[in-house]
């Protein structure tokens, strides 16, 4: 079964893997903006948005505690 599996498709060059973003589709530029800036809801009590890299923000919260 493992062989069968394993003969399905090519093996990719490096340069081919490198170009697959895991099935994501990358946002267009627009002007002078590497991609689209996404439109973020607004983030829940003691949390804020944190800029990690072009476009891309990850959700900080201070202290989550449960009640």
């Amino acid at each position: 079964m493992k062989k069968q599996i394993l003969s399905i498709g090519k093996a990719l060059s490096k340069a081919e893997q490198l170009t697959i973003n895991g099935g994501a589709l990358v946002p267009s530029p627009i002007g002078d903006l590497p991609c689209e800036e996404p439109v973020l809801a607004p983030p829940p009590e003691g949390c804020y948005y944190r800029r990690i890299r072009p476009c891309t923000y990850i959700l900080m919260c201070v202290d989550i505690t449960p009640v």
